[in-house]
């Protein structure tokens, strides 16, 4: 059935090249796909709207049941579900693709772009961090898993060396510290590093700017 109605959709628009140019609102699409070896020949052209194209790449998942289609319905686009988003992550992860990549991991400036645009996107739907519960949730988790690394490597108050210092000093141990937040990620610094996060998109404080 969907290749039925994926093969009909590419060849009822393939005419459509008569009028398509740059900017017409239509996208050339490969009907076999270049992930799956499809080539740029004529042949292989179809024109879609962007509706069409992400539907066309839909059923084509439907048939083939290739991630590579959910890529790129996402990249269009397309609200995936949780679901196919949890697929979509783990074939990028195990084939190191995008965010999971050598060359993405290797950028820092990627890296710090992603995370203001993800801080962006937050605030706009306000989740997360802009969301009263969802911060506190993820306040609550961040401080879970600090305690837990912290306690099995040793550091800080569960290293021993450290243990009667911090009893000695309690609440002041923390004195002079700055807080800082990108949006996403909050955390307590010496004044002598405020200005390295800064410089990666930190800013003073740990509440949400409005």
């Amino acid at each position: 059935m969907y290749i039925a109605i994926y093969n009909n959709l590419c060849r009822s628009k393939k005419q459509i090249k008569e009028s398509w140019i740059k900017g017409s609102g239509f996208h050339r699409h490969h009907i076999i796909p270049i992930h799956m070896g499809g080539s740029d020949d004529e042949e292989n052209l179809t024109y879609l709207t962007v509706r069409e194209h992400i539907i066309a790449h839909f059923l084509l998942w439907k048939i083939h049941r290739n991630p590579n289609d959910l890529r790129a319905m996402h990249m269009l686009g397309a609200n995936l579900s949780a679901q196919y988003r949890k697929i979509t992550g783990e074939f990028c992860r195990d084939n190191k693709i995008g965010i999971h990549s050598d060359e993405y991991k290797n950028n820092k400036s990627a890296q710090i772009q992603r995370c203001k645009n993800s801080a962006e996107t937050q605030k706009r739907l306000k989740i997360g961090t802009f969301n009263e519960e969802g911060r506190k949730q993820l306040t609550s988790k961040a401080g879970k898993i600090s305690g837990k690394l912290q306690k099995e490597k040793g550091l800080n108050i569960h290293n021993p060396n450290n243990r009667q210092k911090y009893a000695s000093l309690g609440g002041k141990a923390l004195k002079g510290m700055i807080c800082v937040t990108n949006g996403v990620h909050r955390t307590r610094i010496r004044p002598d590093k405020l200005q390295e996060y800064i410089s990666n998109g930190y800013r003073k404080g740990f509440t949400v700017s409005s």
